[in-house]
């Protein structure tokens, strides 16, 4: 049964009522209010329910964040604990959703965001969140060790990746380039491993350390072989003929003289003959012959005929095949040739300066390789193949033969990079006017000399991705042990009674003799091996272990022991260099005797 509700407090409730309509607080009951402006509560009132699915369905208005968290707290049966900071309104109509995406949803809009922990929700902005993870999560630091790459590069790649406050030290950059100068050593640059030194928070580290494990990884390498080969043909044909006719007198008279019937030479002629009439016809066609070929010479009387003629043919092939490995991306270079120094002066207003610079001649091959990962490699190439000299003067010539260019090769497959045919004709004929152009005898008054130039000039390219480091290795390895057998082959053709051919077959001898147990005859031919060779290492080593110690002799010295002997000296151990014996101290020992009364 209901309680009552005392009559005082029916009048008081009634009495306010009456004030309240008196001063049009409240509409008239079943009034209608026509201007929603004149409501005191902004647009209708917040409606917030929760299903007993657990969806929520919200419909407010321009409603403080506070009350709609209240309202969401009350309706969902949740906990929620919201920072002062967290402020805003809401103007939302939601359907059928989460309570966790309701909250999202209205938090977001405001600059806010929530927590869990255990049965509360706490809500903060996100400037509040920021500061609590940063909190949280404060940076450290951690060195990161490069391999390939470089730190300049690394800092590069991996400042977008730092967030406010992180930081990135590179190790100092290494000294560049390999040159000859006493000062170009390097000096007191660092020769620690390249590293980067990273201060950040977990999230940024862990970051950084997967982008590096991408970016950081042994780069790729090319094999690339060149073959340039150039082919020059000359063919020559040359044919002279020279004709001596003298009118009056005859060779005889005039002292001509012969060498070997190839030519003639005319003394002076007669004061007696100086008043008749006489008449010489020469021709001077073999001397554009060069020397050598088939000579004929005919001399009778007054008239003397000799024939030159020369065929040469000259086949000359150049072929250079240079290899050579160079990782991705990078320079290489061959060179198999020569430097022929030249001065060159350079004149200032005060001075000359004289400077030697160098003519590289012979095969080079310059180029840098850029890999793609489809199996085609895009290459910068410069093959040449080129020879010169330095004249008496001091001037450069050079003739060469070289290709510039961009080129796309598939992996192990070789291409044409330059091809050059030329050929060159040259008829040259020398005569006597009118009488060299008849017919048949017109070859006793001249000379022809017909030259062929044949030039041609291949350059091909092979180009191999490698992919398996360990077979190439093994192939280098094969290699070296070829070069090692013709050098061996080389050796033993030498003489056998030479002192090196002796060293080599006594050591042989003393390897066979002690591997059966013959000490003694090892040991002898060790002895003769060395007296051959006195610097043949195997025969020394097989000696000492013969004989159980070592070889040595003292060096008549101080200096070249004093480092290793203060060495030894300060860690406290006994100085035996190359295992020699140490000399030991006699011992002496003081006997002690009674003291003589008479002795003061």
């Amino acid at each position: 049964m209901p309680t009552p509700i005392p009559l005082r407090r029916l009048s008081i409730m009634g009495a306010l009522l009456s004030v309240v309509l008196c001063l049009g607080i409240l509409p008239a009951l079943g009034q209608e209010d026509e201007d929603p402006a004149n409501d005191p509560i902004p647009g209708a009132e917040p409606e917030i329910t929760v299903t007993d699915r657990g969806t929520v369905q919200m419909h407010v208005s321009d409603v403080p964040l506070s009350t709609v968290l209240q309202l969401l707290s009350v309706e969902g049966q949740r906990n929620i604990i919201a920072s002062p900071s967290v402020t805003g309104t809401v103007t939302a109509s939601l359907y059928d959703v989460t309570f966790e995406e309701a909250l999202a949803a209205t938090l977001h809009a405001n600059n806010a965001d929530y927590r869990s922990a255990g049965k509360f929700i706490y809500v903060y902005t996100h400037d509040e969140l920021a500061l609590m993870e940063q909190a949280a999560n404060p940076p450290f630091t951690r060195v990161f060790r490069l391999s390939y790459i470089n730190a300049a590069d690394a800092q590069e790649y991996l400042t977008p990746l730092l967030a406010e406050g992180e930081t990135i030290t590179v190790s100092p950059p290494p000294a560049t380039g390999i040159g000859t100068s006493t000062d170009d050593g390097g000096g007191n640059d660092s020769a620690s491993q390249a590293f980067i030194i990273v201060t950040a928070r977990r999230e940024t580290q862990e970051r950084i350390e997967q982008v590096l494990s991408e970016i950081d990884v042994r780069p790729r390498q090319v094999l690339i072989e060149a073959t340039i080969l150039r082919a020059a043909l000359d063919d020559n044909n040359e044919l002279g003929v020279d004709f001596t006719f003298v009118e009056g007198v005859n060779f005889q008279i005039l002292n001509a003289a012969s060498k070997g019937l190839t030519n003639l030479d005319l003394g002076d002629l007669p004061a007696d003959r100086l008043d008749k009439c006489n008449a010489i016809a020469q021709t001077e066609f073999t001397q554009n012959i060069s020397p050598g070929g088939l000579t004929i010479g005919i001399i009778k009387d007054n008239i003397a005929l000799f024939i030159r003629a020369l065929e040469s043919v000259t086949d000359t092939t150049v072929l250079a095949n240079p290899k050579v490995l160079a990782l991705n991306r990078q320079r290489g270079q061959v060179i198999v040739g020569r430097r022929d120094g030249y001065l060159t002066t350079t004149v200032t207003e005060t001075q000359a300066v004289q400077t030697v610079e160098f003519l590289e001649t012979g095969t080079q091959l310059i180029f840098r390789p850029f890999i793609g990962e489809d199996g085609f490699v895009r290459v910068e190439l410069h093959p040449e193949d080129s020879v010169g000299f330095v004249n008496a003067q001091g001037l450069p010539t050079k003739q060469t033969t070289e290709v510039t260019t961009n080129v796309i090769v598939e992996d192990g497959h070789t291409i044409l990079i330059g091809g050059l045919f030329r050929e060159v004709t040259k008829d040259s004929r020398s005569q006597i006017p009118l009488l060299g152009s008849i017919p048949g005898i017109g070859q006793v008054f001249r000379s022809n000399v017909d030259n062929t130039s044949r030039e041609e000039v291949i350059i091909l390219m092979t180009v191999h991705i490698v992919k398996d480091h360990d077979r190439y290795a093994a192939l280098s390895t094969e290699q070296w042990e070829n070069i090692e057998r013709m050098r061996v082959g080389l050796r033993q053709g030498l003489m056998w009674h030479g002192r090196e051919r002796l060293a080599q077959l006594h050591y042989r001898k003393a390897l066979e003799a002690f591997s059966t147990g013959e000490t003694d005859k090892a040991l002898w031919h060790s002895n003769m091996s060395i007296h051959n060779n006195a610097r043949l290492l195997p025969a020394i080593e097989l000696k000492e272990k013969i004989m159980q110690e070592r070889i040595w002799d003292t060096d008549g010295t101080s200096i070249r022991s004093f480092i290793p002997r203060l060495l030894a000296d300060e860690r406290g151990v006994p100085f035996a260099p190359f295992a020699r014996p140490i000399p030991e101290s006699p011992q002496t020992e003081l006997a002690e005797q009674p003291a003589d009364e008479d002795d003061d």
